[in-house]
């Protein structure tokens, strides 16, 4: 299992957090037999780190990342989704797509 969790870390209640974080971590031992995969992301420039890093520590699968501004953070979701093997997916699926069109296309024109 993985969870996102994306704050400033600004409401100081990093504490409850990751009790919170670590009870769900334990729960997920017990039922699947591994740890929850949790990813803090910590955005905007005034993030308070250590706050988040707290949070994060509540799952040996946990990880800080640090995003500033949006296209940071749409790096950050592209490397929690796989990183790179992910975009070549895609861009896979996207030309089949196209390439299918376009033959539907040209067979419809050519039948008519």
């Amino acid at each position: 299992p993985l969870v996102v969790f994306m704050s400033d870390g600004g409401a100081y209640d990093a504490n409850l957090a990751a009790d919170t974080f670590a009870r769900l971590n334990l729960y997920i031992q017990q039922t699947h037999g591994s740890d929850l995969e949790l990813h803090v992301i910590a955005f905007g420039g005034g993030a308070n780190i250590e706050q988040l890093q707290l949070i994060a520590g509540s799952s040996s699968n946990g990880k800080l990342h640090e995003s500033a501004d949006t296209t940071e953070l749409s790096n950050i979701f592209v490397e929690i989704a796989g990183g790179g093997s992910v975009v070549d997916k895609l861009e896979a699926e996207i030309g089949k797509r196209v390439s299918d069109a376009v033959s539907d296309r040209l067979s419809i024109e050519y039948i008519a």
